[in-house]
């Protein structure tokens, strides 16, 4: 068995995600079709990162095993002609033994992005949250710091029946170009929609709707506040490191 290693890009907006489910178009699942129509094997595949309905990526990062001759050359040619047209790999090679797509790696990095301009931009619409009203970035930046470092990010996460849920966010950059508006959010693993519900959560702040301090209370739990759920259409994930 040959260990292959493939980075995809993709638009995430008509799939319910990355992993697998029976009956619903998933990434994951267009992957293994094409991969079964291509070698008449039953593959499982691997990815770093289990994006959610909507979410896209620009370096998803997945492993494999296969018994298939195909060079890895001409099989990433071919499953690019088999995918559709909104998932594309970039790279395909043969991996270590060993190498995992998710277990190998150190770090992750999302991107969320808004777009702070006054009219809805119909083109932009599956790649940003449109915020039409004004944001503070040195507020947002603020707010920023209290969710560095490791919390229980429950209160900032759907994963209710999790029993871990302690994460440490290594780094938090919010730029700004134009009108558009980035928030990089980068750490190990992330809990589900918690990056979504941070992005939220820093909007929130930098839109005068919550002081940025609350943070502390929102993990402690003694408010009633809630972060908001960002919507899944402005979220990429944007790079891997092993």
């Amino acid at each position: 068995m040959t260990n292959i290693r493939l980075t995809m890009e993709y638009d995430g907006s008509c799939y319910k995600g990355w992993q697998r489910q029976e009956g619903k178009p998933t990434v994951q699942g267009e992957l293994e079709y094409a991969l079964k129509k291509i070698t008449k094997e039953e593959i499982t595949t691997f990815g770093a990162s289990r994006t959610d309905a909507g979410v896209h990526a620009l370096c998803q990062t997945v492993t494999f095993e296969t018994k298939t001759k195909i060079p890895p050359k001409n099989l990433n040619i071919a499953l690019n002609d088999f995918l559709p047209r909104d998932i594309f790999i970039t790279k395909l090679e043969k991996a270590k033994s060993g190498f995992h797509a998710r277990h190998s790696a150190k770090i992750k990095t999302y991107r969320y992005t808004v777009y702070n301009g006054k009219d809805r931009k119909v083109f932009l619409k599956n790649f940003v949250w449109h915020w039409r009203f004004p944001l503070d970035l040195k507020k947002m930046r603020a707010a920023a710091k209290f969710l560095l470092g490791r919390h229980d990010y429950r209160p900032f996460s759907c994963d209710e029946e999790r029993e871990n849920t302690l994460r440490t966010v290594d780094k938090i950059k919010i730029s700004k170009k134009k009108e558009m508006v980035y928030i990089d959010v980068t750490a190990k693993s992330f809990l589900r929609r918690q990056v979504r519900m941070m992005a939220g959560f820093l909007v929130q702040a930098g839109g005068n709707r919550v002081k940025p301090e609350i943070a502390k209370e929102i993990f402690n739990k003694t408010t009633g506040v809630k972060p908001l759920v960002a919507p899944s259409s402005g979220l990429c994930l944007v790079k891997i490191k092993y």
